[in-house]
C-alpha cells in the first residue's frame, strides 16, 4: 500500500468525516505522519511517536530541523505488516519503504532524495479520547537527519 501526501489528503478527509480524532489503525497514523511532513508541520509528525520510546527527543529535534530547512515530499509504502492477518492486534511490526525528496529552502540550495527501508513498531495506546496508534520504535532514525548544506 503506497501512502503519499496527495492520496493521504483524500484518506484523511474521508476519515475525518467518519471517525473521531483518534486513528483507527496503524496505517492511518503512518499516512497522517507522511501528510504532516509533506505539509511542513513538525507537530503533526511528532504526534505519531510515543514519548516514552528510546531516542524520542532526538527524533523530535531532527524532525523540527528537517522541516525548518527543507520542503518535504514524503511517500511511505507499507511493504509488510507481520500482524496484517490480525486487525485486533495491539502491536504491528511494519516494514516500510520510505521515500522523501528534501528541497532546501535556501535559494539555490541542494535537493536530496532519500529512499530507505525502515522498520517500525506501532502500538495501540489508551488516550483521553479512546485509543490511538503511536510509533514505539523506528530504525534507522537517520531517515530524519537534516540535509547537509555545503
Amino acid at each position: 500500500m503506497r501512502i503519499t501526501a496527495l492520496n493521504c489528503a483524500a484518506i484523511c478527509l474521508v476519515l475525518t468525516l467518519t471517525v473521531s480524532a483518534a486513528d483507527t489503525d496503524a496505517y492511518t497514523r503512518i499516512a497522517r505522519m507522511a501528510s504532516s511532513l509533506s505539509s511542513g508541520e513538525p507537530v503533526g509528525a511528532i504526534e505519531s511517536f510515543d514519548r516514552g520510546m528510546p531516542g524520542y527527543n532526538t527524533i523530535v529535534e531532527r524532525i523540527q530541523a528537517l522541516t525548518e530547512q527543507t520542503q518535504i515530499l514524503c511517500s511511505i509504502d507499507v511493504v509488510a505488516d507481520k500482524e496484517a492477518d490480525n486487525p485486533a492486534a495491539d502491536v504491528h511490526h511494519l516494514d516500510l519503504d520510505w521515500y522523501m525528496t528534501l528541497t532546501s529552502k535556501m535559494d539555490g540550495g541542494p535537493v536530496e532524495r532519500r529512499r530507505t527501508r525502515v522498520e517500525v513498531t506501532m502500538r495501540r495506546i489508551k488516550t483521553r479520547s479512546g485509543e490511538d496508534w503511536r510509533i514505539a520504535s523506528l530504525a534507522p532514525a537517520t531517515i530524519f537527519d537534516p540535509i547537509v548544506i555545503p
